[in-house]
């Protein structure tokens, strides 16, 4: 899927909110996975929690800087 430089900063937020250990612990006692809109709300995406930490270290790679 395509996004657009807002559309991705805006997934990245979402992963870091989700990503809390407070929220990765409260995602884990419920139902171990989290359902996310993504570009828009044109796609939706099922991931359980390993994969949703694998795409938050996806997303950081886009904006770590190579100094």
């Amino acid at each position: 899927m395509k996004l657009s430089f807002p559309q991705l900063l805006q997934l990245r937020n979402k992963i870091n909110e989700l990503t809390t250990a407070e929220n990765l612990e409260n995602i884990i006692q419920n139902e171990n996975f989290v359902l996310l809109f993504i570009a828009d709300r044109k796609d939706l995406v099922f991931l359980e929690v390993p994969k949703l930490l694998d795409l938050k270290e996806e997303i950081s790679l886009c904006f770590y800087s190579y100094l």
